[in-house]
């Protein structure tokens, strides 16, 4: 296992065969099981119940699933550990690389479908008769298994180093005389300040920054531009290797939220920091509502945890609610039991997760019919008044899967979306696959604040903020904000949230 880690598995995809694929399909609907995911686990299972995988090749046409989805942060470590302690007690394949993983992920999927559906025909359909099967079998295997020593690779952080004369001769084979007048290095970016003796040359380094780019050696990333601070001065924002990033973490968020006051009405978040480092946060309640897109790995799911840690850290159960709909299961499950879950629950299911928004919208009618009673005109000013109304703040972690599930759904997410804001009912949407199917006109039009991480095509990302740019990010939590309609993206590198972390402050907040 030395060549690959956990942070590599959780972050890449897996196939099965077309065959087991058909299979997995025909097996969720004869078990009524929501997701892929669910059917390829109880796969996998099935498969290490048995001996050696057959040497043979098996082919990877199956539609691929992400591991966050397969597996999850908790129990990625325990599967991992069956799969490769099954290939060393039974002489298969060893597991050193990310490929030999997948390929056994594979297989053992592969495998187990078949398996599965041989135990469903034995059974003639008959969905008790089949679930004793499997009672019956794993009441036959052992109550222990081995799992391999798998720690956390130390991060090691690199200083950064200063690259002025580097920069100065690229600016140069772009055609662009330029001096270095400053340096700052921020979390993963360094930014310079450039100062151009012709100021018309401005366009052409502007048009010039994806060879720039290329000069500098900086892989797929390339330098961003922006005004300077004195005449005929620039700032040069140039990313730097992994190595030399500064991570930042939950205590930070911690110490930002305790050091800023807000005003009554004010819902504050904190995805990240700017490109010097310094705390970056918006207003929710001004936003009013939110859109995160982010191919998988970009660390989108993080970043939904960094805004909802924000919230909860400062305010307390009673005036805030979160909705929170979970179509893959996993990323939310934390916050089960929190006194913070509007309903007590989250939705996981399309039916759920309906009838949760039906319910936000009936809400959200009878706050206006409340208001409208007492003279006021807004959750404010009844809040003011001393009426006890919470905040509500909806997350949807997949509105694709979501969309999947149900397309009447989005009816009542745009009617929440027009009309929720007074009510005190705010919407954090989030996908990974940006697309104008997903992101009808009608739900873009009424989502006015954007976060778009790394995603894979210009199209996407201008799916998300209405202009190109997310594809030239680095990552990772690296992410461009567009709080207010019509401003300029800004820059930020996100906060990186651990399981713990979550758990330690609802804790916290469930103790007091």
């Amino acid at each position: 296992m030395s060549a690959i880690s956990l942070q590599q598995i959780m972050s890449s995809r897996f196939r099965t065969s077309s065959e087991a694929d058909r299979s997995t399909v025909l097996l969720m609907s004869n078990l009524g099981l929501s997701t892929k995911a669910n059917v390829a686990r109880l796969a996998i299972s099935r498969s290490m119940a048995l001996g050696k995988l057959s040497d043979g090749s098996v082919d990877s046409k199956g539609l691929e699933i992400p591991a966050s989805i397969l597996f999850t942060q908790e129990d990625v470590t325990a599967w991992v550990g069956l799969i490769v302690t099954h290939a060393t007690m039974h002489g298969g394949e060893a597991i050193d690389s990310m490929d030999a993983f997948r390929a056994a992920v594979r297989k053992h999927w592969h495998r187990g479908a078949q398996l599965l559906m041989q135990d469903w025909e034995d059974a003639s359909g008959n969905f008790d008769k089949f679930l004793e099967t499997l009672i019956i079998r794993r009441a036959d295997l052992p109550d222990v298994a081995q799992t391999p020593s798998i720690k956390p690779t130390p991060v090691k952080v690199d200083k950064p180093q200063d690259a002025s004369a580097i920069l100065i001769k690229a600016l140069a084979e772009i055609g662009v005389a330029a001096e270095i007048k400053g340096l700052t290095h921020g979390p993963r970016v360094s930014r310079y300040k450039v100062f151009l003796p012709d100021i018309n040359q401005f366009d052409k380094l502007r048009r010039g920054l994806e060879r720039l780019g290329l000069a500098l050696n900086l892989q797929t990333s390339r330098p961003t531009l922006s005004t300077g601070d004195e005449a005929k001065t620039i700032s040069l924002d140039v990313p730097r290797p992994a190595s030399t990033w500064k991570p930042v973490g939950y205590a930070e968020l911690r110490d930002w939220i305790a050091s800023t006051k807000i005003t009554a009405g004010q819902l504050p978040v904190y995805p990240g920091v700017d490109v010097l480092g310094r705390p970056y946060s918006f207003d929710l309640a001004a936003a009013p509502h939110l859109l995160v897109g982010g191919t998988t790995g970009s660390g989108k799911s993080v970043c939904l945890h960094a805004l909802i840690l924000s919230l909860v850290a400062r305010i307390p159960p009673g005036a805030l609610q979160l909705a929170l709909i979970d179509p893959k299961q996993v990323e939310f499950a934390v916050y089960r039991g929190s006194p913070y879950l509007y309903r007590g629950e989250i939705a996981i299911t399309a039916s759920s997760a309906r009838e949760m928004l039906v319910e936000l919208v009936t809400e959200m009618e009878a706050r206006y019919s409340t208001f409208m009673a007492a003279g006021v005109s807004n959750i404010d000013e009844a809040r003011k008044k001393r009426m006890d109304i919470p905040y509500i703040v909806v997350v949807i972690e997949e509105l694709a899967d979501l969309l999947t599930m149900a397309k009447d759904i989005e009816d009542h997410i745009v009617r929440l979306a027009q009309k929720a804001r007074a009510a005190g009912i705010h919407l954090v949407i989030a996908t990974q696959r940006p697309d104008a199917k997903t992101f009808s006109g009608l739900v873009r039009s009424n989502i006015p604040a954007r976060i778009a991480l790394t995603v894979q095509k210009s199209t996407e990302s201008t799916i998300i903020l209405d202009e190109s740019g997310a594809e030239d990010l680095l990552g990772a939590g690296d992410m461009l904000v567009k709080a207010k309609p019509g401003s300029q993206p800004e820059r930020v590198h996100g906060v990186r949230i651990e399981r713990s972390d979550i758990e330690s402050l609802l804790r916290e907040k469930s103790t007091r």
